[in-house]
């Protein structure tokens, strides 16, 4: 368990350490840096609703198909 929160803390300080750079070193202006960032964060919020959504259908659908009863023989 140790292990896993170094390396989880590494991580995270890895991907803030990243971040401040790409903001220090980025060749567009700070505003157009955070619409950046925040338009690409949207994206990948709704890609990851709408997979969310669509598993969650192919769940139900399963789950509707088990509360079927079993065909005789």
């Amino acid at each position: 368990m140790d292990k896993a929160l170094r390396l989880s803390a590494g991580f995270l300080f890895g991907a803030v350490v990243g971040a401040g750079l790409v903001l220090f070193l980025a060749p567009q202006s700070g505003d157009e840096t955070r619409r950046l960032i925040r338009e690409r964060i949207e994206l990948i919020l709704e890609e990851g609703r709408r997979a969310a959504e669509e598993r969650r259908q192919e769940m139900l659908a399963q789950f509707e198909s088990l509360k079927q009863p079993a065909p005789r023989r």
